[in-house]
């Protein structure tokens, strides 16, 4: 029995995993917009306990999540605006990996700002309806390595 494509294309379309792939997309970004409306309590609840990950600045591991510091951060000119590119989420289960490319700037306090592409991964877990972080990673690639737009 043959199965037209486009009855194919429509099954896999509306199967679970694509469905939660986009919950997923639709979780990185409502992070992000906390990020730029300047809600740090609402882009700190996408974060699991404990969540840990290599952050912008290219230090040592972070474990946690404190608002406070990163409210400290922000007032002494920490600054990130970011515009995500190339996504690409799989799901097995309740886990969720999510890689791309963030372009954008970052200003670390004291610093000059910095313009590029940072390389982005993270991995979610699901926690009731929301599709939280529980490890992440940033590194930005030098000019000659940066992919195409």
């Amino acid at each position: 029995m043959r199965i037209p494509a486009l009855v194919l294309a429509a099954t896999v379309l509306a199967s679970p995993v694509h469905s939660q792939e986009a919950e997923v997309l639709a979780a990185i970004e409502d992070q992000l917009g906390a990020w730029s409306a300047g809600d740090i309590q609402g882009f700190a609840a996408f974060y699991t306990d404990g969540v840990r990950g290599f952050n912008i600045d290219g230090g040592p591991l972070a474990i946690g999540f404190n608002t406070e510091m990163v409210e400290m951060a922000i007032q002494a000119g920490f600054t990130v605006t970011f515009t995500p590119r190339d996504i690409d989420v799989k799901v097995i289960g309740s886990t969720a990996v999510a890689v791309g490319y963030l372009d954008g700037e970052v200003t670390i306090p004291g610093g000059e700002p910095q313009s590029g592409t940072w390389r982005y991964s993270e991995t979610r877990v699901k926690e009731g309806d929301t599709w939280k972080v529980v490890q992440y990673h940033f590194s930005q690639m030098s000019a000659a390595m940066a992919p195409r737009r």
